[in-house]
């Protein structure tokens, strides 16, 4: 089922639009920051969808943003020049994920909290020590932690060269991303 803030984000970028999304950061967390972003494409996974936007505000740079974990979204009341082609088709959307054995929850509520570390464009230190603390009690083995950093790396990836370019913004975003995974136990450049 597409939800209403999909539709809100398909509506705002189609008619190039800055969309104010309300994200919810952290798997528990009540708190809803609001960003200010241009909707340019979805990128479809196993268990969830994302969403590139490049965010205007608080920070600003390329971000993925979980599809379940968008509150909702409004009109910010401006108009963007697009930066990329914006590619909103929810057509190919699969919004009712099957069961994978090998996504359980906690792998998902692991991939959670790094997905959301990145959405900022920055991982805090008390974000990467709730992470790391996160994967040593929940039981993940380092095979199930790579799986889920190369998950996210492939899909971010994926959405990056979709439009058949990659800038130098997006080429530091990479290398973010890079960094991140690699602070956090495992890159796709390690061995």
């Amino acid at each position: 089922m597409i939800t209403p803030a999909v539709k809100t984000l398909v509506e705002l970028g189609s008619n190039r639009r800055l969309a104010a999304l309300y994200y919810r950061k952290r798997t528990a967390s009540k708190e809803l920051p609001r960003r200010l972003v241009e909707p340019y494409n979805f990128t479809q996974g196993h268990e969830d969808v994302m969403v590139r936007c490049y965010q205007i505000e608080p920070d600003e740079g390329w971000r993925f943003f979980l599809l379940h974990k968008i509150d909702h979204v409004t009109d910010a009341g401006a108009v963007f020049n697009p930066r990329r082609q914006i590619r909103l088709d929810t057509r190919e959307l699969d919004l009712t994920y099957e069961e994978r054995p090998f996504w359980p929850p906690e792998l998902q509520a692991y991939r959670d909290l790094v997905s959301d570390a990145l959405a900022d464009g920055k991982v805090t230190k008390e974000e990467r020590l709730e992470i790391e603390a996160y994967a040593m009690n929940s039981g993940i083995s380092l095979q199930q932690l790579r799986f889920a950093h190369a998950s996210i790396f492939h899909r971010c990836l994926g959405a990056i060269i979709e439009d058949g370019e990659v800038d130098a913004e997006e080429r530091l975003q990479l290398s973010f991303l890079n960094r991140v995974l690699h602070a956090l136990g495992w890159s796709v450049t390690d061995g």
